[in-house]
This record gives C-alpha cells, structure tokens and sequence, in this order.
C-alpha cells in the first residue's frame, strides 16, 4: 500500500464522531449519528480535510454492544459515501473479535481500520505482533495502529518498524509516546513510512515533524475551524496557527479537563451538549457517563461563546 496515497487519506483533522442515543431508551440512533456525518461533511471534513472515526472511544465503542458497534460503522460508511475518509474502530480484547470488526469494516466501504493492541492483560510485544499480523492478514484496507501505552500496551519503534516491513496494509499511526522524548522520536524516525495522526504532545510540533493530521473532538462541535488550521499550518502560516490555537484550541483543551476531573470521566460527555449548541445532535450520555445538567450546560456554553464557535 503507497504510503504517499494513504497520508493523503489521513490527512487534517480527525474526529471521533459521536454515537447519538434517543432520548427516552437510549437506544443508538443511526438516524441521528448519519445527520452528525452529513453536516460534518458539509463543513469541510471532505476526503483529504479530515477523517471520520466510526464507534471509537469517542464514539462511546465500549459502551456498545458488538451489534451496534457494527450499525453504527455501517451507519457512518453509509452517511459518508465516498465523500470522506472513514476509519472503523475494531479495537477488541479478543484478536477473534477484532478480526471480525475488521472484515465488517472493509465490507460496509470503510477506507480503514483503527486497531490497537489488547487490554486487561497487558500484552508484551510478541503479543502485540501477533494480533496485528491476524488482523492485517485478514483484510485489504489499511490498518491504523493506535499507539495506547496507558493500557499498558507499549509499541517500540522498532516494532512499528517491522510491523511496516512485515505487513503492507500497516501504514498509519494514532500516535502519542510514554515520553515527550518519545513522542518526537516517532515523527522523526517513522513519519517517512507512516501517515502519523497526532493524538499527544504538541500540535504545532506534530505538524513540523512530518504529522498528516489530528486527533480533536472540536471538530464535532466546528469542524471548518479545525479544518482551517490544519491548511494554516500546511501554508506554513506559523504564527496565525498558533494564535488560532491558543485562542481556541488551548480553551477547549481546558474545558475537557473541567469536564473530566470536576464531573465525570468519558470522552463523549462534554462534547456532546457543545455538538448541540452548534447545529450537530449531541443528545444524552449512556450511564456511565453522565449528561449535563443546566449548569454544567451554561459554562459549556459561556467557553464556546469565547472561543467563538457558531452557536445556534
């Protein structure tokens, strides 16, 4: 697989999109998520402007059933057509259910997969090897390794190296490392053979260091801001981009840490109300999550007024 071809593909921002749960039974709502898709495709998130990820964490996938998480992927791929870049999550603690979630992934017209190592039993690097060598050996799309050393799931470099050598559908990379050290060693050493979507340390150096794109839960919320910086940093526009950041980005990074540490863990619960305070459906959150009660709303609602995001 052209390396060139795939960091094209996974290029700009990429958001986690939401999976949207009625109201009264909090039953998924593909109707809803397929809606979310249209609006973020028509506010830029076009193929090669950004990348949509389907049932990832953002996407609340461990709080699906195997089931959903396929009508949700489907739902996602439907929506998005080939208008945009969609990637499947088929993370799984189970190789067999990933491989699964994988050929799912590539039979509803997913243009990847995201797939990390396993969890709960920390896997060492044989392990590692070994689930992603099932996987890539059963599907043809590409394969995004994401990188989650919090879960005890550490990759080396070296192993990135031989999973690019040993398998050609291995090409991209979610990546954040242990260290600051390590973050910038893996732009240096493999942003020539991997399309390496920044998920940790500094944007701006990302973008330097050879990054094709972002990970940001902003751009289910504004996703024309979020793809305007990425072409300001791709100009070489410094200096805009990171006023653009610090004025925006740098607000909300801090509001998900209030969300986070003051109310309650989840990747989904903030950016849900903010979805519906700028035109997207965010509805509530699946216990455990929590949704937002009045005031918890209104201080969302006060910081997307300051970073001046389109309000509705």
């Amino acid at each position: 697989m052209d390396v060139a071809e795939v960091k094209k593909m996974y290029a700009g921002p990429l958001a986690p999109v939401l999976t949207v749960y009625g109201e009264e039974d909090l039953s998924v709502d593909l109707d809803a998520i397929q809606s979310n898709v249209e609006q973020q495709i028509e506010r830029g998130m076009t193929k090669g402007n950004g990348t949509l990820l389907a049932a990832g964490a953002g996407g609340d996938f461990p709080l699906l059933s195997h089931d959903e998480r396929k009508a949700v992927v489907k739902a996602v791929a439907d929506a998005a057509g080939d208008r945009a870049t969609v990637l499947g999550c088929c993370q799984a603690p189970l190789t067999e259910e990933a491989i699964e979630l994988a050929q799912w992934c590539q039979e509803v017209g997913c243009y990847g997969v995201q797939l990390s190592p396993t969890w709960y039993f920390p896997p060492n690097e044989l392990q590692v090897y070994e689930h992603f060598k099932a996987v890539a050996g059963a599907i043809d799309i590409s394969i995004m390794v994401y990188h989650t050393p919090w879960l005890d799931s550490h990759i080396s470099i070296d192993l990135f190296e031989r999973l690019w050598e040993e398998f050609s559908n291995v090409r991209a990379i979610k990546w954040t490392g242990v260290t600051a050290r390590e973050t910038t060693a893996g732009y240096v050493e493999l942003a020539d053979k991997y399309a390496i979507v920044k998920n940790g340390g500094s944007l701006l150096e990302a973008a330097l260091l050879g990054a094709t794109g972002f990970v940001t839960h902003l751009a289910n919320v504004w996703p024309e801001h979020e793809v305007e910086l990425w072409h300001t940093l791709q100009r070489g526009e410094y200096e805009r981009a990171a006023e653009e950041f610090v004025n925006v980005n740098y607000p909300w990074s801090e509001l998900r840490m209030w969300a986070y540490h003051e109310i309650a863990r989840g990747e989904s619960l903030l950016v849900k109300p903010a979805a519906d305070m700028t035109g997207f459906i965010g509805g509530p959150s699946r216990p455990p999550f929590v949704t937002f009660d009045e005031e918890q709303r209104a201080h969302v609602r006060s910081v997307l007024e300051q970073i001046g995001a389109p309000l509705v």
